[in-house]
Parts: C-alpha cells; sequence; structure tokens
C-alpha cells in the first residue's frame, strides 16, 4: 500500500472524512487514445486515398464514372466516420473534465464526479466485473461499484437525468436505458486497485453504520 493510501487512510479513520483530487479513470485515459488512434486511421486512409489518385492517372488506368462514384462515396465514409468520431471524442472530453471534480469520502457517503454523497446502502464494494461495453453491444471489464435495490431507485428515478451519466453509461435497450451501477472514479496519485481498496475500506467503515 503506498504512502498516499495510507495517508488518506488515516485521515479517513481519524476525521471520518477525506477529499481526493479526482483523475480520469484507467477505462477513460484508454478510451480517449482508442477514439485519437481511430480518428488518425481515417486521417492516414483519406490521405493515402488523395496521394493514390494521381499516381493512378499518371499509370493511365482508364477513370469510369462508376469508378468516380467508388471515390466520392469512399470519401463521404470517411467524412462521417470523421465527424462520428470527432463528436465521440468532444463527449469524452466532456466527461473527462467532469473527473476532475474531487472525489469525498464520508460517513454520508462517497462523492464523485460532482455527484453525491451517494449513500454507502446505495452500492456494494468495487470490483471487476463485465459490463456492457460504453459503444457497443459487447461487453467489457470495468471498475465498478454495483447499486443496491435503493440505490437503483435513486439514480435511475430520482437524479437528474443530465447527472445519471456521470455516474456510469446507460445500458440496456434504447426504451429502457437505466444505470445499473457506479464506474470507480480515477483519483490523482493513485493507481485503480488502491482506490478500489480504500472506498471498500471506507464502506465496511461507513456502510454498517447507515444499516442501523
Amino acid at each position: 500500500m503506498s504512502s498516499e493510501v495510507e495517508a488518506a487512510w488515516a485521515a479517513l479513520r481519524s476525521t471520518g472524512r477525506v477529499t481526493l483530487a479526482g483523475a480520469p479513470a484507467l477505462w477513460s485515459t484508454a478510451m480517449r487514445w482508442l477514439i485519437l488512434a481511430l480518428l488518425a486511421l481515417v486521417v492516414l486512409l483519406a490521405v493515402g486515398g488523395l496521394v493514390a489518385i494521381p499516381i493512378v492517372l499518371v499509370a493511365g488506368v482508364e477513370v469510369t464514372v462508376a469508378t468516380v462514384a467508388g471515390v466520392l462515396g469512399v470519401y463521404v465514409m470517411f467524412a462521417v466516420m470523421g465527424a462520428l468520431i470527432s463528436v465521440w471524442y468532444r463527449q469524452q472530453k466532456r466527461y473527462r473534465a467532469v473527473e476532475s471534480h474531487p472525489v469525498v469520502l464520508e460517513a454520508g457517503g462517497i462523492t464523485l464526479r460532482g455527484v453525491g454523497p451517494i449513500p454507502w446502502r446505495d452500492f456494494g464494494a468495487a470490483q471487476h466485473r463485465l459490463v456492457r461495453s460504453e459503444h457497443s453491444s459487447g461487453y467489457t471489464r470495468r471498475a465498478v461499484m454495483p447499486l443496491t435495490r435503493t440505490g437503483f431507485v435513486a439514480v435511475n428515478q430520482h437524479l437528474a437525468p443530465d447527472l445519471r451519466g456521470r455516474i456510469s453509461p446507460a445500458t440496456g435497450p434504447f426504451w429502457n436505458r437505466t444505470h445499473p451501477h457506479i464506474y470507480v472514479p480515477g483519483v490523482e496519485g493513485l493507481d485503480q486497485g488502491e482506490v478500489m481498496w480504500l472506498i471498500n475500506a471506507a464502506h465496511q467503515m461507513f456502510g454498517g453504520r447507515q444499516r442501523r
């Protein structure tokens, strides 16, 4: 256990509250690099196509109407892909800005990404689970805190809709999108395992009080 975790844990035990600097979580950082890589790939393919066109013309290859239509179609596809990836990047950038909000652990619950305090009774211990991928129908491994029955109702029925996405991405069919868990936040200077340990230690310390 690092000295930063020990200091946070000592402060929590002595004062009943600790405030930590928020940071992008591991999954969020990986997603950002994936988006940038996809955008770079689209740009590379588009530039490569532009370079190939004069080479083909110089080589004397016959250019037909179908060829021109095909090339235009490809570049329309590149433009659409680039626009979609750009929108995706802007959304991720806004989310990363929210991740810089302080992470607060206290008797009343946890505050993360500007939401809280979320009572300890509303979620379980931090753990790794296979959850629905943020941008596909597949599954991916994420560090999450599963919502309890009361937490599920509080988040999906009572929390402001614009704040629910800060808890976790919505999953399920478009007519019944829900947030079944809380994504573990990032903390400046701590790795994911240390953040999970600290949250679970606080959960064990304060959770019992709330169930009395």
